[in-house]
């Protein structure tokens, strides 16, 4: 699936953000990368989908090397992103949103997709009509991930998508996690809230610093002392 070799890149204020980061998440179903605030996950995931200038390393997924390629190009490959902040627009309707996502494709193939993803998420068929900007957070969450899924991607990456909602509402969303991996689709899910990140997936990857400090099963890392005392405030 991804594989991602000695990838160093961003900068803030003279230091490396991402410093030597190497990975590869294999048919994991689901890969948390997870760590506080500054500790590099939003600029990998930006370098990896070509957002962001990196300096060194390799990017592959499915056996081709992507890093040269632009943002769209890697896209077309079967990697969609949901941002930090959902990224929805927010004057146009739910289903124009869930259209976008199908761009380039037949308008039967859209009108299907949309429609599984409609069932999927039955919240979003209740406010069909409405303007994106006018719904709740776990909404626009909800609506940033089936616009991504009506493209029928082979990776799907979330960054921060528990970020400004109620609990409740995150349960909900990591809820949905087991219903796109049945679909066939990875996820990569990079989160500052370390427990719930890891309770979400199936393999972890903790960073600190740009570096990766720890990883492995998910399970394994919860029971891990240095996660529990450094992450989750249990001694």
């Amino acid at each position: 699936m991804l594989r991602v070799s000695e990838f160093l890149g961003g900068y803030h204020r003279g230091a490396r953000v991402v410093d030597g980061i190497s990975f590869d998440l294999g048919e994991t179903p689901v890969t948390s990368i997870v760590g506080s605030n500054g500790a590099g996950k939003t600029s990998l995931l930006r370098g990896i989908c070509g957002l962001l200038p990196w300096s060194a390393g390799a990017v592959q997924f499915a056996g081709e090397a992507i890093g040269h390629l632009p943002p769209h190009e890697i896209a077309r490959r079967g990697i969609r992103m949901v941002p930090d902040g959902r990224g929805t627009f927010p004057t146009l309707s739910v289903l124009e949103n869930l259209r976008v996502g199908g761009h380039g494709l037949k308008a039967a193939i859209v009108a299907d997709r949309v429609e599984r993803e409609l069932a999927r998420f039955p919240r979003l068929r209740e406010r069909l009509h409405q303007a994106a900007g006018m719904l709740s957070g776990g909404e626009q969450q909800m609506l940033a991930i089936a616009r991504a899924m009506v493209a029928d991607p082979r990776l799907l990456i979330l960054d921060e998508p528990s970020q400004g909602l109620a609990p409740l509402i995150v349960d909900q969303i990591f809820e949905l996690l087991p219903l796109l991996t049945a679909q066939g689709v990875h996820i990569l899910l990079i989160e500052q809230d370390v427990g719930r990140g890891l309770e979400a997936s199936d393999r972890g990857i903790i960073l600190e610093k740009g570096r990766i400090t720890l990883e492995g099963d998910s399970r394994l890392l919860l029971a891990d002392e240095r996660v529990r005392e450094s992450f989750l405030g249990i001694a």
